[in-house]
């Protein structure tokens, strides 16, 4: 008896966890003026560790990494590219600037109808909310 109540505390808890990650990060609000885009990437592109999809600190080859790309991207909507980048933001809502041949609309080949829409997150981060219709 004594070597279950170790097994019901562990199990106990692990149910706590469960249900605080549940009700954890999630999409607040939109955010204005940007659009979503995802990585215009091949599997085989993504899985190059050695060439990672990033975000540059100003619009050029030559500018400072500023972070690794996420497979969706808030990209400034209407924005024309500048040298071959467009304006970004980071999940921190710092600006950064992406090459606009990494980047392609959003989609989902099985569900033509899916969105994707830059949001503020409930931790205050850039992420992203996907509303079903």
């Amino acid at each position: 008896m004594k070597t279950m109540i170790p097994l019901v505390a562990s199990l106990a808890l692990v149910g706590l966890g469960s249900t605080a990650s549940a009700s954890g990060l999630h999409a607040v609000r939109p955010v204005q003026g940007y659009t979503c885009m995802a990585l215009n990437q091949t599997q085989e592109q993504a899985m190059d560790f050695e060439h990672p999809a990033s975000f540059r600190q100003g619009p050029s080859d030559n500018a400072a990494d500023a972070g690794l790309a996420g497979a969706q991207i808030a990209v400034k909507t209407g924005a024309d590219p500048v040298n071959g980048y467009l304006p970004t933001l980071r999940t921190d809502f710092k600006p950064a600037w992406v090459k606009a041949s990494l980047v392609k609309p959003y989609t989902v080949a099985s569900d033509p109808k899916a969105r994707c829409i830059p949001a503020v997150m409930s931790d205050g981060s850039q992420g992203f909310m996907y509303p079903r219709n």
